[in-house]
């Protein structure tokens, strides 16, 4: 939205894409973390957090499948130069191209991670590969589609985002264990999963690193085009949440463990501020993906 208002010919169709899409990147990435923890964690939670887990896993699939179409509504909108949204042949042509492929991933992906809200005794394999599909789908369509190498740069989107969705999805979880348990059993999972979330955090750094550099040939001139700047507002937003996760980990989970009073209280408040930190950080990533790199030539694929 803000991107498109920057440009000579804004168009309020593309403008209100970027917040469908920064929606539904919070819903779909979201959903799959939700996903995730389930299968690594859910066993962990007490049985009202289990049930409480379901209920938000179940909503935001069901969110992430609305907006999911909405985005795609808004895209061969804006798509078709002038012909009707309506036209069965628009829509066949979309629905046949990468746009389409994605959509299908998606959508498949957000069906699947249902199996993640039942008891059955494959629940979990089901669950991981919706997650799979979830993530990548954000790699058959976009940026990963037209750069050079292709396979390494779709890699890099999928476990990129794979970790990014378990580390914004245990958010949610962990805010409500450290709202609603005593001190010592919410510290023993909190400093459990942190140990996970080292790893995860790390692969998160390495690939958003490699991607930057595949996607921008000259780092020197990162900010010739819109999508060096949103890349800048995304890793700023990105640090201040690990920053966050960092004070967390150093000072309240330990103050939790002890028992200090209010260390649940302030291990939330502090929760809370990371998930607005990634929120902004995935709207910087909607912006990104609405705008391309500087084209220096033979880094585009024809």
């Amino acid at each position: 939205m803000i991107l498109e208002y920057l440009q000579p010919d804004a168009s309020l169709p593309d403008g209100i894409t970027v917040i469908i899409r920064a929606l539904y990147f919070i819903a779909t990435i979201g959903a799959a973390g939700l996903g995730l923890f389930a299968i690594c964690f859910g066993h962990r939670l007490e049985p009202n957090e289990a049930a409480r887990l379901r209920r938000i896993l179940l909503g935001t699939i069901a969110a992430g499948l609305l907006l999911s179409v909405v985005a795609l509504a808004l895209r061969v909108l804006v798509l078709p130069a002038g012909a009707s949204m309506f036209d069965p042949d628009v829509w066949a042509a979309v629905m046949r191209s990468r746009i389409g492929d994605a959509f299908w991933l998606r959508v498949a992906g957000l069906a699947l991670l249902a199996a993640a809200a039942t008891t059955w005794r494959i629940g979990s394999a089901i669950t991981a590969i919706g997650a799979l599909l979830v993530v990548a789908s954000y790699a058959a369509m976009g940026h990963s589609m037209l750069f050079a190498p292709r396979q390494e740069i779709a890699t890099l989107v999928v476990v990129h985002l794979a970790v990014v969705a378990f580390w914004v999805g245990s958010l949610p979880p962990l805010l409500w264990v450290a709202q609603r348990r005593d001190g010592a059993s919410a510290a023993r999972l909190i400093q459990d999963w942190s140990k996970a979330a080292i790893w995860a955090v790390s692969a998160m750094i390495a690939s958003g690193m490699l991607l930057s550099w595949y996607l921008t040939l000259r780092m020197d001139r990162i900010f010739d085009a819109w999508h060096g700047l949103a890349l800048a507002w995304k890793v700023l937003a990105v640090l201040a949440a690990l920053g966050f996760a960092l004070w967390n980990r150093q000072r309240h989970t330990p103050a939790l463990a002890r028992g200090d009073d209010g260390a649940g209280a302030g291990l939330a408040a502090s929760i809370r501020l990371e998930m607005l930190l990634v929120a902004l950080a995935f709207y910087a990533a909607a912006e990104m993906v609405s705008v391309h790199p500087v084209d220096y030539g033979h880094r585009i694929q024809s």
